[in-house]
Order: C-alpha cells, then structure tokens, then sequence
C-alpha cells in the first residue's frame, strides 16, 4: 500500500472517495493525479482549461472575491503562531503543522474567507522530503552531535500556502554622485561627479506569501515558485493536505510587494552608477500595468523539537528548494575558536 502522501497520523481523510473500493482517493504527487492508496485507482482532477489569468489590481481592490473553499473544512487557529489551517470535515487537528505545538483550537469557518484562484498542485513526494530532511540534519556542521537522533519530529505535513502574486510595469529615473578615487597614499582624494539614468523593469508574479505562519523571509528563501504553472482551483487539489486560510489581504499585499519592488529596484538603480562610489542616490519610479492573481502554493514543514526549542525544514512543493533552522552546538564552536587562535599563534611565532 502506498504511503503517499500522508499529511499528518491523527488526520482522517474522508471526503473524495473512490468509485472502486470506498476508500479515499488523495493527491498524489508523483503521479500528479488522485489516487487511491488501497486499490490503485487514479483520477485527474479537470482543469478547466483556462489557466489562471491576473487581474486588474485597482478592480481586485473594489470588487468583492468569491469565497470558500468549494468543499466543507473544518478551521483550526495556533495558539502560538496564529495560523489558520484547515482539514476536510471529519479530520481532527494534530499539532500546527508551522510550529509544531499543540495547542490548536477549533474555530468557525470564516464567512469571507478569501477562495484561490489558482492552485500550484504539489509534485515533490512526502517521502522526497523527508529524505532531504534527515540529510539536511546529517551534514550541519556545528550543530549538536545527537541532533539527528535527538530531534523530535511530529512528521512532514504537506501544507498548501496562500500567495498573492503581482505584475507591474515599471520605468524609474535616478540620479546620484558617482565617486573615484584618484591618487595614492595620503594624497589619496575621491572625486564626486553628478550622473543620472533611467532604468526599464517588469516584475512577473512577484509572490507575496498570505501566511500567519510562513514568514516573508522563509518564504523568499524557497522561490522561485513556478507561478505560470498554476491550475485552476479545484478542493480535489488539497485532498489529503492541510490548506491555510488567506491572513494577508489583497490591499495589505500590495503594500509589501510595493516595498520589496522599491528596494529591487533601488539596488538595480545603484548598479547602474559607475564608479567606485555613490552617496545621495534618488530614485523616483513610475508603475503601471498592475494586476494580481491568488493562489495556493505548496510547502512541506517538518516542525521538530530539539530539547526545549522548536525548529522546522521547509521544502517547497513544487521544486524541491528548502530552507531549515537548527539549533547550535556552542561547544564545537569553542573548539573552532580554539583551534584558529591556536593556528594564528603557532603562525607568530614560527614566522618570528
């Protein structure tokens, strides 16, 4: 029987069964279809066709979105990270699949809970990534000796994350003081001169994670996602995975892309200044063009405890790119220290 895929021990899929045996029929990610793990019947979920297209922002911004997600679930919040994940009616809560603790608390279903326009199917197995979780653990180097044998992990929950993702246009001028330096020594001096340009970029589902409990920074670490592959949202998608509800809105979205926009092309601006030095960079940019679209992406977390702290692996669904923390061992770092004053002393004074 396969084990594929297997979100969590205490969960209890019953909502698509199959017309074969009764049994369930789940995502699965090698086969990129549904698949019953008892009797071997798959199905594809249907795609309309359409692909999933943007949408104007300044339109998404006034006009109301559909809502829910086309399938009964049940919602539960984190107590600790704030998350809201849901399950299909009948499953039962284990622990936050982003925090791993256990204090999770069942919750009404939001009424205007925010429903994807698209979903980005998973296609790295649950099994791939655990593999790369327990080779990610043997090879850190000055983290604890025991941490492979030592680190309790509840699992590898699979995890469908809203995203928003935007398109923009942009075309931005700046002007800077371009400075070299010229001469040597203590005559050394930097000379300023005024320079300004103009600099063309467009950004193309720029992604923006929804998440309560999946920071932006986490999130950055595991893109790119393949956006442009994209399915039209279908709840057979999250079929057997957990799905977590939209904490971000679309307008409060748009302030974070707007600002990791600003600061791209700021450092794409500075790039464009010759010279060895810049000061008083201004950089006045114009944006058209915007639009958006909303999706779900897929994410593995393995969430485990290493004494009294919490850590977790992230791998991304669809590619396989992954980001962990862990703890740290102080004692092996010591030693290094040691060992490198040690080098540098003996270097004294065998080169005396």
């Amino acid at each position: 029987m396969s084990s594929e895929p297997q979100s969590d021990s205490a969960v209890q899929v019953r909502k698509f069964p199959c017309p074969q045996c009764g049994a369930d029929v789940v995502w699965h990610p090698g086969a990129a279809r549904l698949r019953c793990a008892y009797c071997g019947f798959e199905r594809d979920v249907v795609d309309s066709g359409n692909g999933v297209a943007e949408q104007p922002l300044e339109q998404g911004l006034q006009a109301p979105r559909k809502v829910g997600w086309g399938a009964e679930r049940r919602s539960y919040r984190c107590a600790k990270c704030g998350a809201v994940e849901t399950l299909e009616l009948g499953a039962a809560a284990g622990a936050c699949a982003f925090c791993g603790t256990p204090a999770v608390v069942e919750q009404a279903s939001d009424p205007d809970l925010v429903q994807p326009a698209g979903v980005l199917p998973f296609r790295v197995t649950r099994q791939d990534a655990l593999n790369r979780f327990r080779g990610w653990l043997g090879s850190l180097w000055f983290r604890p000796s025991d941490l492979k044998h030592r680190a309790e992990i509840a699992g590898v929950r699979g995890v469908y994350v809203p995203f928003w993702t935007f398109d923009a246009a942009t075309h931005s001028r700046w002007s800077a003081e371009s400075g070299r330096r010229q001469g040597s020594g203590k005559n050394a001096r930097i000379v300023w001169r005024r320079v300004a340009g103009e600099l063309e970029h467009f950004f193309d589902d720029l992604p923006v994670p929804a998440s309560r409990g999946l920071d932006a920074a986490t999130a950055q670490q595991l893109e790119p996602f393949p956006t442009r592959d994209l399915a039209t949202y279908d709840p057979g998608y999250l079929s057997g995975f957990l799905a977590e509800e939209y904490g971000v809105g679309l307008e409060e979205a748009w302030t974070r892309a707007r600002a990791r926009m600003d600061a791209t092309l700021r450092a794409a601006c500075r790039a464009e200044v010759p010279g060895e030095h810049c000061r008083n960079l201004v950089v006045d940019t114009t944006y058209s063009g915007l639009a958006y679209k909303s999706g779900l992406l897929p994410v593995w977390i393995a969430a485990y405890r290493y004494g009294a702290a919490g850590y977790r692996y992230v791998v991304n669904g669809a590619t396989g790119k992954a980001t962990g923390t862990a703890p740290w061992s102080w004692v092996k770092i010591g030693l290094a220290v040691a060992l490198v004053a040690l080098a540098l002393a003996l270097a004294l004074i065998f080169g005396s």
